[in-house]
């Protein structure tokens, strides 16, 4: 073998060799989207994403940066700003509980919680600081019963096609009748003249129909550790003053480190009897009780705008933070507060991970996504990125057999061309 060859296959050798241990930063996408358009941030806006990797260190967000300035003023690059990053469990679909106002007709109570039954529930904590379990409860309609009920004079009533922030349906004139037929959220259902059924705020009653029953006792709440025996919480409810069709928590103190830990809850009733108790909200499809983890709020990254690095390629800042963890396979949210003077940011009609809209004190009607980008202490392998390439080209060469016989081609080409330069460069270099 002439030395020259030798020379080049060392030389590749030493390259695999140092692709295997060397490493490349991962970012939340490969590229930064195109901006659909610029929103004002005055007060602040936010954006949840999911976060697949671990280290959070640091978020680049695209913005404008104003161009008028006072004489002798220093601009700054965010005008006083601040980001923040915090878990998002609220968003997150992968629990039972993935739509606040769905009742599902495949859904349904599983009857009265009585003395001696006892309702079980595991399920993979996602978060640090699991804090509590959201349920959904049934009272019967010991809050409010169905006939006539009189709304208040002083103000018009609102009719809503779901409570809380359904869209409005219509507005009824204050002192007017309507018909109630029960109650969800602790909102009034009625039924409208023209047979629809909205949900009215119950402050806006002056006399409602009186509850059908009276229910007793509690419920209490106990959390295990998945296989330990003795409980690592409890948490109580007075039925008395629930609300129908409602979400109930129960809350207890804070678990740090729950995060990517298996728990199960039982539930059960204490003093109630038939005719007074209350029942609960299940998915008999999934056989799983209709519920949702909550966490206490936990900020994990704060950082000013103004201490940012300019980039004026990609019309980016790009905020720096000690290594954030845990961040992998959960929700964030990402929040960017203006202080001194209003945001320019970018938004587009492409989310982020997770597919989530952004939120914007200033601007709700936005349904896209913040332009933004976020990196990760956490790196990867080249040398598995290669293979990542290899497997990945070879399946779709075995699945396309015309781009198979090109690629062939090709390569059979460019490694010929190569063979003859080598050869050709060899009988010089004899010659000389």
């Amino acid at each position: 073998m002439r030395p020259r060859g030798l020379r080049w296959l060392l030389v590749m050798a030493w390259f695999a060799l140092w692709s295997l241990g060397c490493r490349v930063p991962q970012t939340l996408v490969a590229t930064v989207p195109e901006s659909t358009s610029t929103l004002t941030v005055r007060t602040q806006v936010e954006q949840p994403f999911y976060s697949a990797r671990d280290g959070l260190t640091a978020v680049r967000l695209r913005l404008n940066l104003p161009d008028n300035f006072a004489p002798g003023v220093r601009p700054s690059l965010g005008g006083g700003g601040t980001i923040r990053i915090v878990y998002a469990p609220e968003v997150d679909p992968r629990y039972p509980d993935s739509d606040f106002y769905a009742w599902p007709a495949s859904q349904g109570w599983i009857g009265e919680l009585l003395p001696g039954r006892v309702i079980s529930q595991t399920f993979l904590s996602r978060y640090p600081n699991l804090d509590g379990i959201t349920v959904r409860v049934g009272t019967y309609g010991a809050d409010v019963g169905t006939g006539i009920g009189r709304l208040r004079e002083d103000v018009s009533a609102i009719v809503r096609e779901a409570p809380i922030a359904g869209r409005e349906i219509t507005t009824l004139p204050g002192g007017g009748a309507v018909e109630v037929i029960g109650s969800r959220e602790g909102w009034v259902r009625v039924r409208l003249a023209d047979g629809r059924v909205g949900y009215i705020d119950r402050a806006s009653f002056a006399d409602l129909p009186a509850p059908t029953r009276e229910n007793w006792g509690e419920l209490l709440l106990r959390l295990y550790r998945e296989g330990e025996e003795a409980p690592l919480r409890e948490a109580r409810l007075r039925v008395q003053g629930l609300s129908d069709e409602s979400h109930v928590t129960f809350r207890f103190a804070p678990i740090a480190d729950s995060y990517r830990t298996s728990y199960r809850f039982t539930i059960e009733a204490v003093g109630s009897a038939p005719g007074h108790a209350v029942t609960l909200w299940s998915d008999p499809a999934m056989e799983t009780l209709v519920f949702r983890p909550t966490y206490a709020s936990q900020v994990l990254a704060e950082a000013a705008l103004d201490a940012g690095r300019w980039s004026g390629v990609e019309g980016t800042l790009e905020v720096r933070f000690a290594p954030v963890q845990p961040t992998r396979d959960v929700y964030l949210r990402l929040i960017v507060e203006a202080k001194e003077r209003p945001l320019i940011v970018h938004w587009s009609m492409v989310r982020p991970p997770g597919n989530l809209p952004l939120a914007s004190r200033d601007d709700p009607g936005i349904w896209g996504g913040l332009v933004f980008n976020a990196r990760y202490s956490e790196t990867v392998p080249v040398g598995w990125l290669v293979r990542t390439v290899f497997v990945r080209s070879t399946r779709a060469i075995f699945s396309d057999p015309v781009l198979g016989i090109g690629y062939m081609f090709v390569t059979s080409g460019a490694l010929g061309l190569l063979a003859w330069s080598w050869r050709k460069r060899g009988r010089r270099a004899v010659v000389s």
